[in-house]
Formats: structure tokens, sequence, C-alpha cells
């Protein structure tokens, strides 16, 4: 994948399942997004995982889909996890981003904080 190309790729990708959530189909927007995440992890393709990962639960978290999005940030620390990447300040700001968006009610908020400071 190239640079311009393989990025277009993605924005059409997290286009595509925002319009999922739009449309009110939040746990299909879930399940495909863990599933493309899934194929852009297994190919070391860290930084596609983790645009999708992020993009697509700020969207459900925005739409108060506190479950699907609040599974969908676990899965974005456990990528960080899995690719070894050292936080940087990027890093931080979408994981502070997506606490933030929480409601302090979701029950997946508590999993999402032990995840964070693990």
């Amino acid at each position: 994948m190239s640079g311009a190309k393989g990025g277009d790729k993605i924005e059409k990708i997290i286009t595509r399942l925002q319009e999922r959530i739009s449309e009110g189909q939040f746990y299909e927007a879930q399940q495909q997004t863990r599933v493309v995440a899934a194929r852009y992890v297994k190919a070391s393709n860290w930084t596609a995982a983790v645009d999708i990962l992020y993009n697509v639960a700020l969207s459900l978290l925005k739409a108060g889909q506190g479950g699907s999005g609040g599974d969908l940030c676990v899965l974005l620390v456990d990528t960080y996890k899995q690719a070894e990447l050292k936080p940087d300040p990027a890093t931080k700001s979408k994981l502070l981003t997506c606490l933030r968006l929480f409601d302090s009610e979701e029950p997946t908020r508590k999993k999402y904080i032990g995840e964070i400071i693990a």
C-alpha cells in the first residue's frame, strides 16, 4: 500500500462505517470495524488499525452507543499494546478524547480506564 492511496482507502472504510452509524446500524458498524481492524492488525498495519478503531469508536460514543464504542476503545488500547507503541502526546490525546466521550454511568468505561492505566 502506498502513501495517499492507502490513506484514501482507510478514509473510505471509516466513512462507510460512519454511514452505518448514522443509519442507526450500531451493532453492524461495531462488528464490521472489529473485522476490518483485525485484518490490519494481522498485517501489522498499526496506523490503519488505530485510525479505523479510533474514528469509529468516537462516532459510536457521540451517538450515545457507549457499549459498542467502549468495546472499540478497549480494542484500540489492545492494538497499541500489540504494536508495542510507546505512549506519545498523540496517543494519549486519542485515549483521553475517547474517555471524555463516555457517559459516566457506562459500564465499559471502567474497563477502558483499567486498560489504559495497565
